[in-house]
């Protein structure tokens, strides 16, 4: 019953206005807006912050990739999927939902204001629904999306003092240095050693873990720069803002034509240099700048 795509045609018939909200709505769970949220709440407001939720999210992402292998469920009939909205990869469970649970679960979970625990629900309400509409994920590849998202949420409250006591164990230098044989042991994993890649997707997560593993140790080394603005500049603010997200996305986009998504060490390279361009090149720039 619930791989029935027919619930598709139902939200449709109920909201036949909604295809253009909800495509723009699913573009809150993607990539793209994840990396603009948490490069703009590192930028300007708290690193700690952003570092937490980045980690929060890169493991929902990571135990999304693989549970989508180890299921292997293919999407509905590509003909059934709203006008030209295209999605790649196996289905089970909702990417989408699944990171959405997880990370604005967690923004939730960390706020203190009743009105960003509604906030957040809704969103992840139509994100996940968002994906049944455009006709691109069953209803239970939505509905285990976000039982595993808010799972992963709840694992990383209860252990999130037993992860930091392993993790101070250990150098800093040497936890990154791990963390990037990780993001490249786990490319070359689904890379070489699965029967088939379901897409091109692991590229940028391991690219992402890479990219984080190099820039936080360098922007902690030689920057150390501080989010807190005085009130009489916070014109700096908007300035770190607009020329941080236009220098990311344009690196994003642009390098997208030099290394191809089609290649995933390429892919991985892309993602890798953003994220050393947000986290640790443009903090540097606004760092000497005194912005």
């Amino acid at each position: 019953m619930f791989f029935d795509p027919g619930f598709t045609d139902l939200f449709r018939e109920a909201l036949p206005w909604a295809g253009s909200f909800f495509r723009a709505i699913t573009e809150l769970g993607s990539e793209a807006f994840y990396i603009a949220f948490i490069l703009i709440v590192y930028w300007v407001y708290d690193k700690r912050t952003a570092i937490r939720t980045a980690f929060v999210l890169l493991a929902s992402l990571l135990l999304n990739y693989w549970l989508k292998v180890l299921i292997q469920n293919p999407r509905p009939d590509p003909s059934n999927w709203y006008g030209d909205y295209e999605a790649s990869n196996y289905s089970t469970p909702s990417g989408h939902a699944q990171n959405s649970a997880s990370f604005f679960g967690w923004i939730a979970a960390e706020a203190r204001t009743s009105w960003i625990h509604i906030l957040s629900l809704v969103l992840i309400v139509l994100i996940g629904v968002s994906r049944v509409y455009l006709g691109v994920h069953y209803l239970t590849d939505v509905v285990l999306g976000w039982a595993v998202g808010l799972f992963v949420v709840v694992l990383v409250l209860l252990s999130e003092n037993w992860i930091r006591k392993q993790i101070s164990k250990v150098s800093e230098w040497r936890f990154y240095a791990g963390l990037f044989v990780f993001g490249l042991a786990a490319t070359i994993v689904s890379t070489y050693l699965l029967p088939s890649a379901p897409s091109d997707n692991f590229g940028a997560l391991g690219g992402l873990v890479m990219g984080v593993a190099i820039a936080l140790p360098l922007e902690k080394e030689y920057i150390g720069f501080e989010c807190s603005i005085p009130e009489n500049a916070k014109w700096k603010s908007v300035v770190r803002v607009l020329i941080g997200l236009t220098l990311v996305m344009v690196s994003l986009i642009g390098l997208g034509v030099i290394l191809p998504s089609e290649i995933v060490w390429l892919r991985a390279l892309r993602y890798c240099i953003v994220v050393i361009i947000g986290v640790f090149v443009w903090p540097y720039i606004f760092d000497k700048l005194s912005l």
